[in-house]
């Protein structure tokens, strides 16, 4: 087990290790893992410091968002939309689907993560 990025990696190997850092996708694990010179089938368990040290800068020198960063960005991104009461803003405070969805028969979920909210 080991601990890059700030996130505890449980997975077997290093490619989907990174896939669970909140803002790193297949994509962009792949592309990091390429360009430090990882194969796909490398274990976490056989990562350096050293290596985890680099891997760390190179996400750093990619400027790529990630956990805290990318969640704050986007709670701002919606609460612009809640403050210009754009159509989707007010789907978001309501606790609606808001990309066109049908509500009558379908939002389950939505719906019940909108009466979680409200308590």
């Amino acid at each position: 087990m080991a601990y890059i990025l700030r996130t505890h990696m449980k997975k077997k190997y290093l490619i989907h290790g990174l896939k669970t850092v909140y803002g790193l996708g297949n994509f962009l694990s792949k592309k990091i893992c390429k360009s430090l010179g990882f194969q796909k089938t490398f274990l976490l368990k056989n990562i350096s410091d050293e290596q985890i040290f680099h891997l760390s800068q190179s996400v750093e020198e990619w400027n790529i968002p990630l956990k805290g960063d990318l969640q704050r960005w986007l709670k701002q991104k919606i609460d612009k939309l809640v403050t210009l009461k754009t159509f989707r803003g007010i789907r978001h405070r309501q606790g609606l689907p808001v990309r066109g969805q049908r509500t009558h028969t379908n939002a389950k979920t939505q719906k019940k993560l909108k009466y979680s909210k409200r308590l």
